[in-house]
């Protein structure tokens, strides 16, 4: 499969360079779109999608072992399986706390309450990604603020206020959503 994704890349040093991004970050970019679709063939599916972004883009990356290009890769694995997702409707109920870790007794009754996942995808692939990017690491890659700001380069109050932010933004936006469907 590694010959195809660089059949793309015309350049011998961006081939030596996606390759090494490759040998480096496939399992983690699978674990990560598996994560979100539990299905390790739509898994699969969704890192080859992205290979195929991240060739399209190799010259945009300047290393290949650094946390820039880890969150790049990870975020590009997310998006494609969160694509995925919404080309796929019907998918079975989730338990939303389990997934955010809702602690507010309010919003965790009305997570409870929701039908599908349609929204929560809809809600969180519509995020501003400052946003959706620290929710995602923290939910989906359970990583610490203090990891989480480690590896964006961000201080570790900036990422406490992004993920704030950020839970606010996607109940703002499930509350909506609630509302426009009939739910309260």
């Amino acid at each position: 499969m590694l010959l195809f994704y660089t059949l793309l890349i015309e350049e011998d040093n961006d081939k030596a360079k996606f390759e090494k991004i490759y040998t480096l970050y496939r399992k983690k970019m699978w674990y990560t779109a598996n994560s979100v679709l539990s299905d390790a063939f739509l898994a699969e599916d969704a890192v080859h999608n992205a290979f195929i972004g991240i060739a399209k883009n190799i010259k945009r990356i300047e290393a290949a072992n650094s946390s820039k290009t880890l969150s790049y890769v990870i975020t590009a694995a997310k998006n494609a399986a969160l694509d995925i997702l919404r080309k796929n409707k019907g998918l079975s109920e989730t338990n939303i706390d389990e997934l955010y870790n809702v602690s507010d007794k309010e919003s965790s009754s009305f997570y409870q309450n929701l039908e599908t996942k349609d929204w929560i995808e809809k809600a969180i692939s519509d995020m501003p990604e400052i946003y959706r990017d620290v929710l995602y690491l923290l939910i989906v890659e359970q990583m610490s603020e203090k990891e989480i700001a480690e590896l964006l380069g961000r201080k570790p109050g900036t990422v406490n206020q992004q993920v704030k932010r950020g839970r606010m933004i996607l109940q703002k936006e499930l509350t909506k959503g609630a509302k426009v469907n009939g739910n309260k």
